[in-house]
């Protein structure tokens, strides 16, 4: 028998990153597959590091935080489906980019969402989007949100033409 299947989805609390848990979700139902939902953050001494600034937390705490936001976003999308598949949830220090394309070494589909919490970083497809496309060693899917519905002006029928 053969082990089942590994789906990596990675959340930030954005809503973008909430639509790829609630699609990664439902696909590991579908599937039989176990979903590891994983979080990152960047270590407080980088951080205080990079903007001269001390932080007065330690990476546990900040880790603690991400875990608990997690959970929170697990509990509210996936444990309300009605048959919610086997979760594990994983919480890294690092770019998120990084963090997931070594998840995808050992899952069989990596699921991200369309853009994440910076707005700037992820203009176009989204940073850490883009960076798991490119580098995954799995197949990866952007999941985007639903095209909106724009309401089609009515143009008025043409005058009657001449035909010569």
């Amino acid at each position: 028998m053969s082990s089942p299947e590994v789906f990596v989805v990675g959340v930030d609390n954005s809503p973008d990153s909430r639509l790829a848990l609630e699609y990664a979700a439902t696909e590991a139902v579908l599937r039989g597959a176990t979903l590891r939902v994983v979080s990152t953050f960047e270590s407080a001494g980088r951080f205080g590091a990079r903007y001269g600034v001390p932080i007065p937390v330690s990476d546990e705490q900040i880790a603690e935080s991400v875990r608990a936001e997690t959970n929170a976003l697990v509990k509210e999308v996936v444990f309300s489906l009605p048959e919610p598949p086997q979760v594990q949830v994983l919480v890294r220090p690092g770019a998120a980019g990084w963090i997931l394309t070594d998840e995808s070494s050992t899952a069989d589909m990596l699921f991200v969402g369309h853009h994440g919490r910076g707005a700037i970083a992820s203009a176009i497809l989204g940073s850490v989007g883009l960076h798991c496309v490119l580098h995954a060693e799995c197949p990866v899917t952007v999941v985007r949100p639903k095209a909106k519905q724009h309401s089609r002006a009515v143009l008025a029928e043409p005058a009657a033409a001449t035909v010569s």
